[in-house]
């Protein structure tokens, strides 16, 4: 049960009391739009995940990459295994920590994440004005902290 939750509306902002009523609503809009983005993405959405995000960030370690992401470590190794034999990749020993493995793009990888950059957030949020997209985002965001605290909270995380 959700109460007291406040919308944003523009400039205005107003308090929406009921929301137990639409929360079924809620949720298959949500699920609507996440079939949406997998289907727009396509199967590889992790693959174009780790790619836009080196490309983002540069250099990363996979502890750095899988925090980001929400991955797992075995499967964010695997992941990068796919994406270094496709030659989007490279992965080597960080000199300071021989333990971390540090992930680079080749150009291969700079032009595949950029590819899918441009199609993908051109096409798929065009719908919203940039000031929409911050706020997508921050509610968006305020969700997955909510389930870490949810988590952290269960001895999950």
């Amino acid at each position: 049960m959700v109460r007291n939750l406040t919308i944003l509306g523009g400039d205005d902002m107003f308090p929406y009391d009921d929301l137990e009523q639409d929360e079924s609503a809620l949720y298959a809009l949500f699920f609507r739009c996440s079939h949406i983005l997998h289907r727009r993405v396509g199967a590889r959405a992790s693959r174009q995940r780790v790619l836009s995000l080196l490309c983002r960030n540069g250099a990363m370690t996979q502890k750095e990459i899988q925090n980001a992401l929400g991955i797992q470590a075995g499967s964010l190794s695997e992941l990068a295994a796919r994406l270094e034999e496709r030659g989007f990749i490279t992965r080597e020993k960080d000199e300071q920590d021989r333990r971390r493995i540090v992930l680079r793009l080749t150009d291969a990888g700079r032009e595949k994440a950029g590819m899918s950059e441009r199609v993908g957030d051109a096409e798929l949020f065009c719908a919203l004005s940039a000031e929409e997209q911050v706020q997508l985002r921050v509610m968006l965001e305020k969700i997955v902290e909510a389930h870490k605290a949810w988590k952290r909270a269960r001895g999950i995380l």
